[in-house]
């Protein structure tokens, strides 16, 4: 019996977990509901700045999700940009009447920027992970029947008229970049999918992927140029993910991100079911005791500096070390 014992011990010690390392579904941000309009110079390439009451551009994760920064840039003949009131940032605006958001009730919307608006994620280091990968999903809105307010061009130049829409991620370890969707040289409509028995485009989520290297840092970066209201671009559900270590299955089993954190932590396990949690100052003494049925759990009670979280759910347990900022 003490064989068998061992040896499944030590199968279980070659299991990795595959866990969420980061991401984001824009539901931390809140909401205004109205257009964004950009104080700045049109006629130059210039940061976005959040401005009072306005729909988020930029946001600093207070949480567990991923933060991000917004960029515009304008055509080589400049237009109005955003400085007459655009439809950009966090939203709970739906890409159509029937289709909602894939992950919550929000999202991220790029529409009519009369240039060309770049959206910047948090870098995320895979140090420690095996065949990481990062999904989104994305919708374009334009309209149905083709008739008006559709994707011209090809996004070749640099102009109003030439439509292009380009979502990456770079790999600045190895100062590479690896394409999920690159719309440059092709009319951005051939992207939208169509219903198969009128043909008329429709509005739908997509997912794409991309495949990254272990034990490097990266950083996704969406590029949205378009000249119209009805020319939109919704974004959802950015998940990057990998295999995480291979110690042994219960320390495997549970991840903990991010890590610093402020706020929020979130607590997942590769297996489904409440998890109880228990965190313990330095001097080892309980300040969190809670049963979490979902990831995330609230630290914004705690005070900056280290503690230890003991996770237990059923049979498996571990202990981690959390740093709070």
């Amino acid at each position: 019996m003490m064989k068998k014992i061992t040896l499944l011990a030590a199968f279980f010690a070659s299991v990795a977990s595959f866990a969420q390392i980061a991401g984001t579904s824009f539901e931390e941000p809140g909401i205004f509901t109205v257009q964004y309009v950009d104080t700045g110079d049109a006629n130059v390439a210039h940061d976005l700045v959040n401005n009072p009451n306005e729909p988020f551009v930029d946001y600093t994760s207070t949480g567990g999700e991923l933060g991000f920064n917004a960029r515009y840039e304008p055509y080589d003949t400049p237009s109005d940009g955003l400085t007459d009131g655009d439809f950009v940032g966090v939203t709970d605006f739906a890409p159509s009447s029937t289709v909602g958001y894939t992950d919550g009730v929000q999202g991220y919307q790029i529409s009519d920027a009369d240039g060309n608006f770049i959206l910047e994620f948090d870098t995320v280091d895979l140090t420690g992970t095996t065949t990481p990968g990062l999904t989104l999903d994305y919708a374009l809105s334009i309209n149905g029947d083709g008739t008006n307010g559709n994707y011209e061009g090809d996004g070749t130049v640099n102009e109003s008229g030439s439509d292009r829409l380009r979502i990456y991620v770079k790999d600045l370890t190895n100062s590479t970049e690896i394409d999920i969707l690159d719309s440059t040289g092709s009319d951005l409509d051939d992207f939208v999918p169509t219903d198969s028995g009128t043909g008329n485009y429709i509005v739908a989520w997509q997912t794409g992927t991309a495949s990254l290297l272990p034990n490097t840092t990266v950083q996704l970066v969406i590029e949205a140029r378009m000249n119209a209201s009805g020319e939109a671009f919704f974004f959802d559900n950015i998940q990057i993910s990998g295999l995480l270590g291979t110690a042994d299955a219960q320390e495997s089993q549970f991840s903990m991100y991010p890590n610093p954190a402020s706020n929020f932590v979130n607590i997942a396990s590769k297996i489904a079911g409440a998890k109880q949690v228990s965190i313990f100052d330095v001097l080892g003494k309980q300040v969190i005791n809670t049963t979490l049925t979902n990831d995330r759990l609230d630290i914004s009670a705690l005070d900056s500096g280290v503690y230890i979280v003991k996770i237990k759910q059923g049979n498996a347990s571990t202990t981690k070390k959390l740093v709070v900022r």
